[in-house]
């Protein structure tokens, strides 16, 4: 499991000629990664006596950032399993197999954009409340939530087209639109707090 190994380890795989691990299990340390930052902010607020007035606001922040950080390093191998899988049922050219395994591949990446998304919530919340000397903090958080939401939908994008539902297909793509739209939003938001 690549959360328990190193960082270097995650990237040297992710860096060979080996097929797996791939771009959906970097999207998911890159939402680790912005809850990380997240809960670093929200770590460096509390207990602060100019912050007292909102320590329990970031103390919730901190617990949800924290589980989510939790469930995105999960998601790492989770999504190496699942590609494993594609490529199986690629090679076999079992087509119903193909588009079952890529229909869960893009539940999968929906709920990977949702948690990623929420992150970005979370950064606005936090960038609101947070330790101002940490203002640089909520810009990076802002840049990496907003790629991991579009790094996921990328692989919503991609598993969409092997399947052949198109009121299905439209319906989804409805939806990664107006989150990617809201995570631009929130970047900008918080952007905007930084400075």
């Amino acid at each position: 499991m690549y959360s328990k190994e190193s960082i270097e380890s995650f990237l040297n795989d992710l860096a060979s000629e080996k097929s797996i691990p791939g771009g959906g299990s970097a999207a998911a340390l890159s939402g680790a990664l912005n809850a990380a930052v997240v809960s670093f902010i929200s770590n460096l607020t509390i207990g602060k006596e100019q912050y007292k007035d909102v320590e329990e606001e970031a103390k919730n922040i901190l617990l949800e950032s924290n589980q989510l950080k939790k469930e995105m390093l999960l998601m790492i191998d989770q999504d190496s399993q699942i590609l494993s899988k594609i490529l199986d049922s690629y090679k076999a050219g079992d087509q119903n197999k193909v588009k079952s395994v890529c229909s869960d591949a893009v539940e999968f990446s929906m709920d990977m954009t949702k948690k990623a998304l929420r992150l970005m919530e979370l950064t606005l919340a936090i960038s609101k409340i947070g330790n101002r000397m940490l203002a640089s903090d909520f810009e990076v958080a802002a840049y990496i939530g907003d790629a991991a939401v579009g790094s996921a939908i990328a692989n919503i994008k991609i598993n969409l087209k092997s399947l052949d539902d198109n009121k299905y297909k439209k319906n989804v793509e409805k939806e990664y639109k107006a989150l990617k739209k809201k995570s631009s939003k929130l970047k900008e938001e918080i952007i905007k707090l930084a400075n």
